[in-house]
């Protein structure tokens, strides 16, 4: 299956953009068709150009790959995460609920509240993060000091699929050196912003871009999930 196919069917299947619809997508995919989309990416030099250009490495530490992009309605993206043990920056939600399937290996989500900060207690900065229009850059504005408290956590494992609310936030830990990937389908976007919980210094106020990755590069990460997809 092309990309355009992809995104023909996907067009139909989101028609009413759910939980349900969602998973349902995603099993398809996990039978047998993502792996053929893949396929036809790597032998198909236009499209996998205009999958490279809108690819780039997130701040929390993966690799991005919008296989498709129609958001505020919807997106399809490909997350291939570090190999080693691994363990986000940062706690956040996101402007969607979205639905996602652990392709290969595994992960844990830590489940976070927060309060505000009082003096003298450790305490993380709550920034916004606003979104362009086209989802091409974002920028920081800080918020306010707070009180992070982990209240549960979400482990996967390879073949689960999983929902979750935009409401929520989360971190994502690896404790482990096996390839991780997954496949996430966002939601309808309730706005153009999200917020972050950090310790990390983060530069608030200016605009920055994406930095798409290299097509040649993205070709050789796609081939290695490919290659472990088959053996």
């Amino acid at each position: 299956m092309t990309l355009i196919e992809l995104e023909a069917l996907a067009s139909e299947k989101f028609s009413i953009n759910n939980e349900e619809s969602r998973a349902d997508f995603l099993r398809l995919l996990n039978a047998g068709l993502f792996s053929n989309v893949i396929k036809s990416l790597l032998g198909n030099e236009r499209e996998l150009n205009e999958v490279a250009s809108r690819s780039y490495y997130h701040n929390n530490g993966f690799l991005k790959v919008v296989l498709i992009e129609k958001r505020p309605q919807y997106s399809v993206r490909f997350h291939i995460w570090p190999d080693e043990s691994f363990q986000a920056p940062d706690v956040h939600n996101h402007p969607w609920d979205m639905t996602g399937l652990l392709l290969n290996g595994s992960y844990e989500w830590p489940i976070y509240t927060f309060n505000q900060a009082w003096e003298s207690c450790e305490s993380f900065d709550l920034i916004e993060c606003r979104y362009l229009e086209d989802y091409s850059g974002h920028s920081f504005h800080k918020l306010d000091k707070v009180i992070l408290n982990q209240v549960d956590r979400l482990s996967f494992q390879e073949g689960d699929i999983f929902q979750f609310p935009h409401t929520q936030y989360h971190s994502v830990r690896k404790e482990n050196s096996q390839p991780a990937a997954s496949i996430v389908i966002t939601g309808e976007s309730a706005g153009l912003s999200a917020n972050v919980i950090t310790n990390r210094k983060m530069m608030c106020s200016s605009i920055s871009k994406n930095s798409c990755v290299e097509s040649s590069f993205l070709k050789d990460k796609l081939s290695s999930f490919l290659d472990r997809r088959l053996s």
